[in-house]
């Protein structure tokens, strides 16, 4: 038997690549998270990416690349169609226009407190974040790398929020059953 060869540890940008398909990786500040796919979390955003408003292009769980971080939205949609640099488990260096993230007890901390200021100091224009246990869908706009609540929907099945003025939106799918 042979002995086992020492292996000089990636920066946590790359060890996100050596993942296995049925974890998520994500790189902030250093640090490597590990977290289970986003099925359980984006239960209603599959009603979403079948109704994109015209021009845009949405894609569930981009690993986005962020200068030395990796951030995986539950949720992120481009205005102009499908960025170029996106491939089969390729990252996507091309930031997006809008993000959604969908709160679990799992990841608030992370979402809350980490992730929505590096998408702002991004310059990601639009953010939306999914309390499923509180019912609320808080909407965000960008203003000087800082988020705007722009309004919080409170348990409304149907709504109307931007960037998607143009589409209703039944909130009902992302809340757990009562």
């Amino acid at each position: 038997m042979r002995p086992p060869v020492a292996r000089k540890p990636l920066p946590p940008h790359e060890e996100v690549q050596t993942l296995p398909h049925y974890l998520v990786g994500e790189a902030l500040d250093g640090v490597l998270y590990i977290s289970s796919p986003p099925t359980a979390r984006s239960k209603g955003l599959t009603s979403l990416l079948g109704r994109a408003p015209a021009g845009w292009w949405w894609t569930a769980a981009p690993r986005l690349l962020m200068g030395q971080d990796v951030l995986v939205p539950d949720l992120a949609g481009w205005v102009g169609g499908r960025p170029a640099t996106m491939g089969p488990g390729a990252f996507i260096d091309h930031r997006p226009d809008w993000i959604c993230e969908v709160l679990s007890p799992a990841s608030a901390k992370l979402d809350l407190a980490t992730k929505l200021p590096r998408y702002a100091r991004a310059g990601i224009q639009h953010a939306w974040v999914i309390n499923p246990v509180n019912h609320v869908l808080e909407v965000f706009r960008l203003d000087h790398e800082r988020w705007v609540l722009k309004h919080a929907f409170v348990g409304e099945e149907r709504v109307r929020a931007e960037p998607f003025e143009g589409v209703e939106l039944a909130l009902s799918p992302f809340w757990p059953p009562c």
